[in-house]
């Protein structure tokens, strides 16, 4: 396997050269095609779970990509759960506005306000495909806006599953994570194993193998929308084989606990089977901890050395030239930081924030390449972005904002919805965290400052790991202030769309 792995770094190194080299062929085709679009995503993954921030992780693929493009520092997801943050991107719209709050809320197909950016680039003359996870909610849906569409779990009508085509496999996959309980997320399902499984007998491996078959078989003539979306890196952490060789789990560094007794979360205490986790993790054995997270980072490389393998295809198919890639994930992943937290469902940055990125031939000439933006980035840009880029015209007006755009601001925003009766949001900017927890309205507009109910300030230069809460710390009032009048702004533009 570390031999193999070594060619394969070599050959993404090849293909990043090849990259650079095709960028002045690529602007003379701009004005004759539409760019193709390869839009990359994955599940739960940590906006530090890449090689190029953490020396621990390893990710040629996307390392590759970034020293070809544009890395956004401080991009974050619209809400750290799969299904409002999954909506936010595909719908451009904030959880306020799509009316989806919690992974059991969803939109029936006659419903959707707003066009899916798949429909945007299907009625614009692109041909769209799509594999993968897009998690739409508790309704059946049809594929919106995909022509041909591949998913690994829930079935969409006019879609095929990994059910319909290889039962045997879903079986065995099926039969392995059975001891892992609901979303594969409780301990067993963190602190994982090896997995006795061929790479296409997971789900992720199933999809893969289908995205390339359709890329090689491809003879379609139209600019490309290309989705592929993996379930990986979340938990459970069951790896194939090779992966774990990588790592030498015994430097793996991993989450420090503050000295705390109890957990002082105000917006989150208490959500999502907690006490289950610390009953668990605070006894484990450094050697269970450390192989909890190198397992982790183990499924990152997975999903890494997979998108290479499809980059490559369509490299080979000579689908990069004039292209834009595009890379992010619904949202981050807590690996027991903050008192033994795991997965996801606060607004901590190990949560909120995501890695992303925009690369490839077709990526503007004023953009430096091998460059970090440290402005906002949100899931909710991605659309109002790849709109603007084909120059294909909005239907309804789009909070988010082009990452092509010097209107950006260094604000982010996100929300959260798991309590009954409470709403938390967030405003954060690379200096300095505010979350508010208010009474829930129905509709965003009509917050304002005597809903509060609590809330926490950080200082993310001197505290990054968001330990010292400074909400009721006159310190920094001022800034604080600031920050609330400038988050109750936002939730003003919200408009409500959809109950």
């Amino acid at each position: 396997m570390k031999s193999s792995t070594l060619l394969y770094i070599f050959l993404i190194s090849l293909l990043v050269i090849s990259c650079k080299k095709e960028v002045s062929k690529s602007s003379e085709k701009k004005t004759e095609k539409r760019p193709n679009i390869i839009f990359l995503m994955d599940d739960q993954h940590r906006f530090d779970a890449l090689g190029m921030i953490n020396k621990q992780v390893i990710t040629p693929t996307l390392d590759s990509l970034a020293k070809n493009g544009v890395f956004y520092s401080q991009a974050v997801c619209q809400a750290p759960m799969c299904v409002p943050s999954r909506n936010s991107m595909m719908l451009g719209l904030y959880p306020n506005q799509s009316g989806v709050y919690r992974n059991s809320d969803g939109i029936k197909d006659e419903d959707v306000p707003v066009k899916t950016m798949a429909e945007y680039f299907k009625e614009a003359g692109y041909e769209t495909a799509g594999f993968g996870k897009t998690h739409w909610g508790k309704h059946k849906t049809n594929t919106r806006g995909f022509e041909t569409r591949f998913t690994s779990e829930i079935k969409e009508k006019g879609g095929i599953t990994m059910l319909e085509m290889n039962p045997v496999a879903k079986k065995k996959y099926d039969d392995e994570i059975a001891g892992m309980g609901p979303g594969e997320e409780n301990n067993l399902g963190y602190l994982g194993f090896t997995s006795k499984l061929e790479e296409d007998e997971h789900r992720d491996g199933w999809v893969t193998k289908q995205a390339i078959n359709y890329i090689k078989k491809r003879e379609d003539e139209r600019p490309l929308f290309l989705y592929l979306s993996f379930m990986k890196p979340h938990a459970g952490h069951n790896v194939p084989k090779g992966y774990e060789d990588l790592y030498d789990v015994d430097t793996i560094k991993y989450a420090e606990q503050p000295n705390w007794i109890e957990d002082n979360s105000p917006h989150s205490k208490g959500v999502n089977r907690r006490d289950m986790y610390r009953e668990y993790w605070s006894k484990a054995s450094k050697e269970d901890w450390q192989l909890m997270t190198m397992r982790y980072y183990a499924n990152v490389t997975w999903i890494d050395d997979m998108m290479g393998r499809t980059l490559a295809a369509l490299k080979e198919k000579g689908l990069l030239e004039n292209t834009l890639i595009v890379y992010t994930s619904d949202h981050g992943e807590m690996l027991g930081e903050r008192f033994y937290k795991f997965n996801k469902y606060n607004l901590y940055d190990a949560s909120v924030r995501i890695p992303m990125l925009l690369a490839g031939t077709a990526l503007p000439e004023d953009l430096q390449r091998n460059s970090v933006d440290n402005l906002s980035a949100e899931n909710t840009d991605l659309l109002p972005t790849l709109l603007d880029f084909a120059k294909i015209k909005r239907d309804k007006p789009l909070l988010g904002e082009s990452l092509f755009s010097n209107k950006r601001n260094d604000a982010t925003f996100a929300a959260l919805h798991e309590r009954e009766g409470e709403a938390a949001f967030m405003w954060r900017t690379e200096n300095y965290k505010l979350i508010l927890v208010l009474n829930r309205k129905e509709n965003a507009t009509n917050y304002n400052e005597k809903d509060i109910i609590t809330g926490e300030f950080f200082n993310l230069k001197k505290d990054p790991k968001e330990w010292n809460n400074l909400y009721n710390s006159n310190e920094i009032k001022e800034t604080q202030n600031s920050y609330k009048k400038d988050l109750l702004a936002h939730l003003q533009k919200q408009k409500l769309l959809v109950q």
